[in-house]
C-alpha cells in the first residue's frame, strides 16, 4: 500500500498565529521537541524559525492526508516532525495517529519539506507491507 499527501502553507500566517496566540498556539500545535528544534527557549521565543515552523505545519498536513483521516480523532502533536542526524525529517506518530497504521503492517515514511519566498510545502509519502 502506498499512500500520499501534500501540503502549502503561507508563512506569514503561520507567523502571525505565533504573534497573536504565543505559547498556546506553539504547545497545541508542536511537540516540545518540535519547539526546540525550531529555537524555541522559555527565555526567548524571538529567536522562532517561523519557516521551520510552517514547514513543520506542511508536513502534519501532508502526514494527515496521507493517513487518509484528516484530523479527525488525531490531534497536531500526535503527528511529530523531527530531524534526524543527517538533517533529514522525520515523521513520529504517536497516540491515535499511530492506531491509524495499527495492522497495515511494516509502515515506512518518506517526507520532503521545502521553503521558497513566504511558502513552505511538504510532500509526505506512506509505504506498508504486510
Amino acid at each position: 500500500m502506498i499512500r500520499l499527501g501534500t501540503d502549502i502553507v503561507y508563512m506569514p500566517r503561520i507567523k502571525a498565529a505565533v504573534e497573536r496566540f504565543g505559547d498556546r498556539f506553539l504547545q497545541r500545535v508542536y511537540t516540545f521537541d518540535e519547539q526546540q528544534d525550531c529555537g524555541y527557549t522559555q527565555d526567548d521565543s524571538s529567536r522562532l524559525s517561523i519557516n521551520q515552523l510552517a514547514g513543520r505545519w506542511a508536513a502534519k498536513e501532508a502526514v494527515a492526508k496521507a493517513l487518509g483521516t484528516g484530523w479527525r480523532g488525531v490531534s497536531y502533536t500526535d503527528i511529530e516532525i523531527r530531524r534526524l542526524p543527517t538533517g533529514a525529517p522525520q515523521v513520529f506518530l504517536h497516540h491515535s495517529a499511530a492506531a491509524q497504521t495499527a495492522g497495515w503492517g511494516d509502515c515506512q515514511w518518506q517526507l520532503s519539506i521545502s521553503h521558497d519566498g513566504d511558502y513552505s510545502v511538504a510532500t509526505a509519502i506512506l509505504v506498508c507491507s504486510p
